[in-house]
Formats: C-alpha cells, sequence, structure tokens
C-alpha cells in the first residue's frame, strides 16, 4: 500500500535529489596531471633542463591577487629541484611589469608560490625564470584577466533561492495536513 508520505518521497527523489546529483561537480578521471583544488594548470612543457607545470589560482582569475605554483622537476630523471631560484613577473598590455619571488612550499620543495597583483583587466603575460646548479629556464604563458563584476552568477542564485523558497513553505504546509490528518483519525 502506497501512502501519501511514500508519495512524497519518491516525488522528493525525483523533482529534487537526481537533477542535483547530476548537476553536482563529480570529478572526471584524466591521463594528464590534475591540479589540485583552486588551481589550474596553465603550462606543462620542458624549459633547458627542468620539467615543469605552471599552475594558477584562482582557475578563472578576475582583477586582483592570482597565486602562481610552479612544480620543477628534473627532465631526465624527474627527480624534484629543491634549490631553484625562481620569479614570477607579470605584465600587461599596458603598465608596469610586477615582480615577485617564488617561494618553496613548506610541504613539497619542488613547488614555488609566488602571488601577484594582476589589477587591470585584460591579456597578461606571465613569465616564470627559473636558475640553480643544473641551469637556466624560463615559462612565458599568456592568461587572459577577467574585471571583477558582482552580477556573474545572478540566474544560478535566483534558482536556488526560488528552491529553497518552496522547501520551506511547502514543508511546514505538509507538516501541518499530515498532523490534521492524524488528528481526524484520532478523533474517529
Amino acid at each position: 500500500m502506497i501512502t501519501y508520505q511514500n508519495k512524497f518521497m519518491k516525488k522528493l527523489i525525483i523533482y529534487i535529489i537526481i537533477p542535483f546529483l547530476c548537476i553536482s561537480n563529480s570529478n572526471v578521471i584524466n591521463g594528464e596531471d590534475v591540479a589540485p583544488d583552486g588551481f589550474k594548470n596553465i603550462a606543462i612543457e620542458n624549459s633547458g633542463p627542468y620539467k615543469t607545470t605552471l599552475q594558477m589560482s584562482p582557475p578563472k582569475p578576475i582583477s586582483g591577487p592570482v597565486k602562481f605554483a610552479l612544480i620543477i622537476n628534473e627532465v631526465n630523471s624527474d627527480s624534484p629541484i629543491i634549490d631553484a631560484k625562481v620569479q614570477f613577473f607579470a605584465e600587461p598590455e599596458k603598465g608596469d611589469k610586477q615582480y615577485t619571488p617564488g617561494l618553496n612550499s613548506p610541504e613539497f620543495k619542488n613547488i614555488y608560490i609566488g602571488m601577484l597583483e594582476l589589477d587591470k583587466p585584460g591579456l597578461w603575460t606571465i613569465e616564470a625564470i627559473i636558475k640553480s646548479s643544473i641551469g637556466e629556464g624560463n615559462i612565458i604563458v599568456p592568461i587572459e584577466i577577467k574585471k571583477r563584476s558582482r552580477g556573474d552568477n545572478f540566474i544560478g542564485g535566483n534558482i536556488l533561492f526560488v528552491i529553497v523558497t518552496i522547501i520551506f513553505i511547502s514543508i511546514p504546509l505538509w507538516l501541518r495536513r499530515e498532523s490534521k490528518k492524524a488528528l481526524a483519525k484520532k478523533k474517529n
């Protein structure tokens, strides 16, 4: 026998939970090197005696601070390079070049981190220069910096607001209806 509560649960699963699971971000298995959460690989290449991976956070940068991480290994042996001097440069199409040193990550010695203030939207040229006892190398990558705005997720936010509002209104109404039914059965 199917009760009203069972029908409600089926509708809840069909209309809310299943679409949520379909929309939610699931990790896809990749054959490439995957960047940690919050970072995006923007260059994977051999530069001189180094095998390098340049990463950027946030993955879709807007005007403001942008963090860069450079992973350095030796090309031939794939051993980590922990004694390099790394410099990060960023230059907009029009404006002054910025500089920051790359500092070793305390946990992973072959990851060098630097942060630059990319305050103008548009095309920027990022350059990482590497120097160590085995030689020199550099990476040059163009990136696009978007303009900072508040209305990027307007539609998604409205949809979420409507769904939450409907849930907060419908659940108390459903509980009230069920309690009236239970009281009516109790009186009979």
